[in-house]
């Protein structure tokens, strides 16, 4: 295995499933209306986490789940990572030369009022997105000493007080949040200690299984899906796993 491909694969090992990258820029607000703009992200710039986002990353999210997509999961727009506070829909998600650029209608709710009110007073100028590497889509760059990043899996954009670290892993919310971080850290070491021994091609076949399965937990909670199972005893042993 090549230095450049060891890069990598410490770089899979180590990140979480779900990442963050803020960005900070002059938003624009709309006035008489509700309309936010500006970027999530920029491309071709270097990042804390060493990676370099390139335009065309966003593509196949903004294709599947943008604005204009038929999807009934649109990428929405949040207040600070928070999935329980939606602050509206985006208008527009599209890539430019600069980077991801975004156009999004503010509902008529208190959270909204607040965050138009702060845009406006200069308080809040930083946004995040929440998303998920593509592993095949990344290469190391020798020269620049970074991983290009030609595909992500866009969930969410935020508006946030302050840009959370790159890479920060996404845990949830509410009271659960230390008991889910708690699992999580020893999940990931355990995962990478049965993996280790393992081919790289192998290796990401699994994790990307794991990532398909954590995506099913995070949009339809297994318990949720239950409700209306008919049979007790297979409901019994499901709850079994929590």
């Amino acid at each position: 295995m090549n230095k450049d491909s060891e890069k990598l694969q410490i770089k899979r090992i180590n990140t979480p499933a779900f990442c963050y990258k803020a960005f900070a820029e002059k938003v624009s607000v709309e006035k008489d209306s509700r309309i936010i703009k500006g970027y999530l992200a920029s491309f071709d710039t270097k990042d804390d986490a060493g990676d370099i986002l390139v335009r065309g990353c966003f593509a196949k999210s903004i294709s599947e789940h943008g604005p204009e997509s038929k999807s009934q999961q649109k990428i929405v727009h949040l207040w600070q990572h928070d999935r329980h506070i939606p602050l509206g829909k985006y208008l527009k998600l599209e890539e430019d030369e600069t980077g991801l650029y975004f156009e999004a209608e503010f509902d008529n709710i208190p959270e909204a009022d607040r965050a138009i009110e702060q845009y406006k007073s200069g308080t809040l100028n930083q946004h995040s997105f929440g998303y998920r590497y593509v592993w095949d889509k990344i290469e190391y760059s020798s020269e620049h000493d970074a991983f290009i990043v030609k595909e992500v899996i866009l969930f969410e954009g935020s508006t946030v007080t302050f840009g959370c670290n790159p890479n920060t892993p996404f845990l949830g919310f509410g009271k659960s949040a230390q008991f889910n971080q708690n699992v999580m850290k020893s999940l990931e070491a355990e995962t990478d200690i049965t993996l280790a021994g393992l081919a790289y091609e192998k290796q990401l076949e699994i994790r990307k299984m794991i990532a398909k399965y954590q995506s099913l937990v995070d949009f339809k909670p297994i318990k949720e899906s239950l409700k209306n199972e008919s049979e007790p005893t297979k409901r019994k042993n499901i709850n079994d796993l929590f």
